[in-house]
């Protein structure tokens, strides 16, 4: 267990994208790349932070049924209302120039990932057998592995979203507005009938 297994693993994991990578995407294309570096510390720092609840009794707590029910309910509920934003956000969209973000980018990633429940659900069930077969050093390290995929993946993904921002016409803005909110929707629902 090193830095590098910990960073690959966390890189299959990157591939199965989720409503943070479109959410994240989108910021890049329609703020400035450092807009998007900010949600994507965010989410960062929360990915770590549930890593390592991973590592207490916490995550025993998130097998209980009732529990896990209650988490994605709320989150389904959540992401339904983040969808709907992005829509009704879609109907205002004016002008091709940089939005005007009504959020600090920083606070938009910690809450869209700290609400999503499969990421907590995910780290805790992937740390689980991992920490009872390894020392604790050998997992920190792998842990940092696994963070530092999070942050590079979406930095390439933010880097392609600002890449294509001047190819992008107000028409296309709006159209990526609808698509993230109804992907987002899409994900609260298939949370809520797994």
């Amino acid at each position: 267990m090193n830095f590098f297994y910990g960073f690959a693993f966390g890189m299959l994991l990157q591939i199965s994208v989720g409503p943070v990578f479109f959410a994240v995407l989108h910021k890049s294309i329609n703020d400035r790349f450092s807009e998007a570096l900010k949600m994507i510390l965010g989410v960062t720092l929360v990915d770590a932070i549930y890593i390592l609840i991973s590592f207490t009794a916490i995550s025993e707590l998130l097998k209980m049924h009732y529990l896990n029910t209650i988490i994605k309910f709320l989150g389904t509920i959540i992401l339904i209302l983040f969808g709907i934003n992005y829509i009704k956000n879609a109907n205002r969209k004016q002008k091709t120039s940089v939005s005007k973000s009504s959020k600090n980018s920083f606070i938009y990633g910690i809450e869209l990932t700290a609400i999503n429940p499969l990421t907590i659900v995910f780290w805790s069930s992937a740390f689980s057998s991992i920490i009872t077969t390894n020392k604790t050093s050998n997992i920190f390290i792998y842990s940092i592995g696994c963070i530092s995929s999070t942050f590079v993946f979406l930095s390439a993904a933010s880097f392609f979203g600002s890449s294509i921002k001047k190819f992008i016409n107000l028409k296309l803005l709006k159209i990526t507005d609808y698509a993230v909110g109804i992907i987002l929707i899409c994900f609260g629902l298939a949370i809520l009938f797994n």
